[in-house]
């Protein structure tokens, strides 16, 4: 039997550090947060959360779920596929397509690509990194497609840089398949998307922009409630939907019938929801920008164009391999964690920091430490 390395991002959920850093949304939501007392006419008051039925589910998704995230997306309810967290959407199409090679862009959710190599797939990567600002190289990725591809997946915005890919990149993707790989499919992750900032909308899905072109998202990051594990596909061509509701029947037959009522009323506020993490998330990503505009020469930061974190780099004229490894060492002494690039295939002078998980004021405190850490790394 085949094993792997434990993933080193599971820190973010078995440990307690500080300053945690190293998460990519907002503080978590809670049951009350799905509710409204004040409001008679909310239906997610605890007389309809104690009526709620604990069945099985569908194994399309609860309808009115699905007609939520639908219209959302501007798509028909039938192209919706509710999955157990947008990690399962990309499982359930890996697994349709790991008869052949695999092109994932990098970097990435660590885990989905842990889950391809756990399904022995082919696995293709096309690498971007920080001084490329983790935009695709589309010669690279052109060069990458065989005849033998039959899956071509990336997330927009990615991970760690919140980099939104373009509609002209995605048509350059698509041509270049069209040519190479015809019958492959692409995958966009847009998990990210809805995490806009309050000074600008979120940017448009891709759903439904070709028959080959799937996406996928979930709860978990732009609504923080990564506990209801509620995700979605979107498959336009209707004979794959019947392959990957079948899939999903086969693996888990539906998704918890709480999490699905839960996500209902979650998605029934979602402008409300989205409207006041958007705002904080602006608030805060401001307090990382004037602090790394006070670490010029010492810190190189990628604005971000969604999401609650940005990617930094410690400057290379500045930061040699030993000060890199004081500046990791002084964050672990002081319990504060942040995610490092070696997460994302990049090096260890890149790391990702969350700005939206702590309150504003512990997140001043936390950056007082990695002030610190930079000096200590330097002296």
């Amino acid at each position: 039997m085949r094993t792997f390395p434990a993933s080193p991002i599971t820190a973010l959920i078995d440990e307690k550090p500080r300053f945690n850093f190293g998460e990519s949304y907002g503080a978590n939501l809670s049951v009350a947060d799905l509710t409204d007392l004040a409001d008679p006419t909310d239906l997610a008051d605890p007389r309809g959360l104690a009526g709620a039925a604990v069945g099985y589910g569908t194994s399309a998704g609860d309808p009115a779920l699905r007609a939520l995230v639908a219209a959302r997306l501007g798509i028909p309810d039938d192209q919706v596929l509710v999955t157990i967290g947008a990690a399962a959407a990309l499982f359930l199409v890996a697994l349709l397509c790991s008869d052949g090679e695999i092109v994932l862009g990098q970097p990435c959710f660590p885990p989905a690509f842990d889950a391809l190599r756990g399904l022995g797939a082919r696995v293709v990567t096309v690498r971007s990194c920080f001084a490329q600002g983790y935009r695709i190289d589309l010669e690279a990725f052109a060069a990458a497609l065989t005849p033998g591809t039959r899956l071509v997946t990336f997330a927009s915005p990615q991970n760690p840089a919140a980099v939104t890919i373009t509609g002209d990149e995605i048509d350059y993707m698509l041509a270049a398949m069209a040519r190479t790989c015809p019958e492959a499919l692409l995958l966009i992750d847009e998990t990210y998307r809805e995490a806009a900032y309050a000074d600008a909308p979120a940017v448009p899905t891709l759903a439904g922009r070709s028959p080959r072109l799937l996406t996928c998202a979930s709860l978990s990051k732009a609504y923080g409630a990564p506990g209801l594990r509620i995700g979605w596909l979107t498959v336009p061509e209707r004979h794959l939907y019947e392959q990957l509701r079948l899939a999903k029947f086969n693996s888990s037959i539906c998704c918890g019938a709480l999490d699905e009522f839960l996500a209902v009323r979650l998605l029934s506020k979602a402008d409300r929801v989205l409207r006041a993490r958007g705002e904080f998330m602006t608030e805060t990503r401001d307090i990382v920008e004037r602090w790394t505009e006070a670490h010029a020469g010492r810190l190189r930061w990628l604005r971000p164009e969604a999401g609650a974190f940005s990617c930094l780099r410690l400057d290379p004229a500045t930061f040699g391999p030993r000060e890199v490894a004081r500046f990791h060492a002084y964050l672990g002494a002081e319990r504060t964690l942040v995610a490092p690039g070696t997460w994302f295939h990049d090096g260890p002078e890149v790391f990702r920091l969350g700005h939206a998980f702590e309150p504003a004021d512990r997140l001043k405190q936390g950056l007082d430490v990695i002030s610190a850490a930079l000096q200590a790394a330097c002296g």
